[in-house]
């Protein structure tokens, strides 16, 4: 199957991005704004000065990826950058396990890379794109600041949604 930004990229028409990015506030500024949703659930951001900005979301990081749209968009062209950004391999080996995207949905981490979860087909799941960001923020957020290879033996999730 030819992999292609259909598959890479999300559509971000029906996206509320201050939602979206509430519990990556600690990381994010308000001032960034979105340019790019990848299929894994990750955000590509411009600052208030045009560079752009990668949100690692599986990593829990915010990395310079670009001082200008322009060249951005000439980086993200390039094989070694639209594989690290996009992992189009991991996409069209889960478009191929039948793990399709509904409406609303992004592929989402069992385990995310940054705690040492495996970059493969059986820890992806398609999840709603709201609880991938909430989850991921929230749990980056309390590890942030812990050394590498530390047991983690607790993460507390908040739940925004109303109870019934």
């Amino acid at each position: 199957m030819k992999i292609t930004w259909k598959e890479l990229t999300l559509n971000p028409d029906d996206m509320d991005f201050d939602e979206l990015l509430s519990d990556w506030r600690w990381l994010v500024p308000e001032s960034m704004v979105p340019i790019v949703v990848t299929a894994l659930g990750d955000l590509f951001l411009q600052d208030d000065d045009n560079r752009v900005h990668w949100l690692d979301t599986g990593a829990g990081t915010l990395e310079q990826v670009a001082s200008s749209l322009p060249e951005f968009e000439q980086k993200i062209v390039q094989p070694e950058n639209a594989d690290r950004w996009f992992l189009p391999q991991l996409i069209g080996d889960l478009i191929d396990d039948e793990k399709r995207l509904g409406p609303g949905q992004c592929y989402s981490w069992d385990v995310p890379p940054g705690l040492s979860g495996e970059v493969c087909v059986d820890n992806v799941e398609p999840k709603d794109i709201r609880v991938h960001f909430s989850l991921f923020g929230q749990i980056f957020q309390q590890t942030k600041d812990l050394p590498e290879g530390t047991p983690i033996t607790e993460i507390v999730i908040e739940d925004d949604e109303p109870s019934e």
